[in-house]
């Protein structure tokens, strides 16, 4: 959890980092771009418009005017993103260069829909033998606890305690059940994520072979 927070705040002190390298990088950028006789005009907390040789920062990254000496507006700066902007400018960035990516990969590997469905095919086919394994050990075990259970039940008819050689055999084969049976769930996922994979590779490989 703390880690969590930790991340989240060096998130916001960056996004706040950035806002305020905008605002300043606006007033340098206008001042090395235009005459060096200008003016700032700004509307400051009061809301009203102030004319004035500087500006401060922080009205800065709230967009101004810049004014020649004969009132003129020479540029106009508009305001600096907030940090919803910031991020959701960097969020479309990433999802356009994670597209571009799965571009390229389909691209590299596939010439047509038909190589992306066999690729699809040889995958699902390793899965269906490594489920179908699975169940054959979930079947011999389920026969050698049974055997145990017989065996324990033989033994408390004779009147006898069963030993404890048999019980922890008996716990070892129902733990190594329920972890075979989750593997088996695992996979049964995995089986449907892959065809989820596919698919998508399919639906975007026709949208880019027609661009």
């Amino acid at each position: 959890m703390a880690a969590r927070l930790l991340t989240k705040s060096w998130h916001w002190i960056a996004l706040g980092a950035v806002l305020s390298a905008v605002g300043m990088s606006n007033v340098a950028v206008a001042k090395s771009e235009l005459p060096s006789k200008v003016f700032y005009r700004y509307v400051n907390d009061k809301g009203v418009k102030v004319l004035h040789h500087t500006i401060p920062p922080i009205y800065a990254q709230k967009g101004y005017e810049i004014v020649s000496l004969s009132g003129k507006v020479v540029k106009v700066v508009p305001p600096a993103l907030s940090a919803a902007e910031v991020a959701a400018k960097a969020e479309a960035a990433e999802l356009a260069e994670n597209l571009a990516m799965w571009d390229k990969r389909l691209r590299r590997r596939y010439s047509s829909i038909a190589d992306i469905n066999a690729a699809k095919s040889r995958k699902l086919a390793d899965l269906d033998t490594n489920i179908a394994i699975i169940h054959s050990n979930i079947s011999s075990k389920k026969s050698a606890i049974k055997d145990q259970q017989d065996k324990a039940a033989n033994i408390e008819r004779s009147g006898r305690d069963v030993p404890k050689a048999v019980l922890n055999k008996l716990a070892v084969l129902e733990n190594e059940l329920e972890d075979s049976q989750e593997q088996v769930r695992l996979r049964l996922l995995e089986y449907q994520e892959v065809v989820d994979k596919y698919d998508r590779d399919k639906v975007r490989f026709e949208e880019i072979s027609v661009q």
